[in-house]
């Protein structure tokens, strides 16, 4: 998992041209001109985005999720929420057949708190529990970059 402010992301173009592409989309697009819900292609299916608006939720809702065959870049716009992690070696418990391209469980885990500004990055093996509430839910607004991986 990578986690970092915006204005660094330039820092992380060595990642690879998709990483790259996908890094000064989200450093460039203005938010207010997606609707939540709008998957915007930047690359095809190689590199696309997604805005959501939506609550955050308590702790006991939340699922650790992973992907296969995307990394996520998760930039968070406006609100404040927790990403729930767990370690790697953390015994885990299958909540869900894997379908393109998620698939969830649970275990013991922690939280990081992502404010407005801030991106994670997460590949396949990174569990990982997006719009987990500090205290109580509250509105946030995330644009999702997905980043094909093969």
């Amino acid at each position: 998992m990578v986690f970092d402010k915006m204005k660094n992301a330039s820092q992380y173009y060595g990642l690879g041209q998709r990483f790259q592409q996908a890094l000064e989309w989200l450093a460039s697009v203005d938010p207010n001109t997606l609707t939540s819900g709008q998957k915007v292609e930047i690359d095809g299916d190689n590199v696309y985005a997604t805005r959501f608006d939506v609550d955050t939720k308590i702790p006991a809702d939340c699922k650790l999720e992973c992907h296969r065959d995307y990394a996520d870049i998760q930039y968070v716009v406006s609100g404040t929420e927790k990403v729930g992690y767990s370690l790697p070696d953390a015994p885990l418990k299958q909540l869900s057949e894997y379908t393109p391209d998620i698939q969830f469980f649970t275990t013991n885990w922690d939280t990081l708190t992502v404010r407005p500004g801030t991106f994670y990055i997460v590949w396949p093996q990174d569990l990982h529990a997006p719009r987990v509430a500090l205290e109580s839910p509250v509105p946030v607004t995330v644009i999702v970059a997905k980043v094909k991986l093969s």
